[in-house]
């Protein structure tokens, strides 16, 4: 996503090297095999932090990664998909987001296509076009987001286990959404969604950012 500004601390390197000697004893990274990783949390439980993390860490141990976010896949772009909840909060939940082209996209890196075609939101612009990236050379795709996990067929798969009123200090730095009541209710509709993905995953941070293995 156009607009978002990660920041790698020094914590978050450390729990993604530990987390790449766990997924490297689980899957044979090699050139030719294409593997996929999602992590999955609620809004500012720092999975985009942990995806950014990971795949440095990756890249410092000779494992080409690259990263997608979820966000660029909401049907909407965020101004408007902000007003779309507005008139209902049945409006909230895993149909905003185009989950099938994520999935098409997966597969697309499984089968070893050397481009794929995605889309791109601009935050700041309010808009949606679309990118191709190249992922011929790419060993291992991490795809971050909070419905991620609703998706089947990711080698690895991680959960952030840090809900909406854990995250409610990071959320107040990205200042990226009005705060208000509504904010909130819409938070609680999905930690209720996303709570039922932590069985999925198979390894989680804990609220500390601490490894826990399932």
């Amino acid at each position: 996503m156009i607009g978002d500004v990660i920041e790698l601390q020094e914590k978050h390197l450390l729990t993604a090297e530990s987390m790449y000697h766990i997924i490297e004893q689980k899957l044979p990274f090699a050139s030719n095999n294409k593997l996929t990783i999602g992590i999955c949390g609620e809004s500012g439980s720092g999975k985009s932090i942990t995806a950014f993390a990971l795949q440095k860490v990756m890249e410092q141990n000779g494992v080409t990664a690259m990263v997608l976010q979820m966000d660029d896949y909401f049907k909407l772009p965020p101004k408007d998909n902000h007003e779309n909840r507005k008139k209902s909060l049945d409006n909230v939940g895993t149909h905003e987001v185009q989950l099938n082209s994520i999935l098409d996209n997966l597969k697309e890196f499984k089968a070893g296509k050397a481009f794929i075609e995605k889309p791109l939101i601009n935050y700041q612009a309010n808009s949606v076009s679309k990118e191709t990236v190249k992922t011929e050379d790419i060993q291992v795709l991490i795809i971050e987001g909070t419905y991620i996990l609703d998706i089947e067929g990711f080698d690895f798969s991680i959960f952030i286990d840090r809900n909406y009123k854990d995250t409610y200090e990071n959320r107040m730095k990205r200042n990226r959404d009005e705060q208000s009541d509504f904010i909130e209710k819409v938070l609680s509709i999905e930690h209720q969604i996303i709570r039922n993905f932590k069985d999925k995953a198979n390894l989680i941070l804990d609220k500390n950012y601490q490894i826990i293995m399932p």
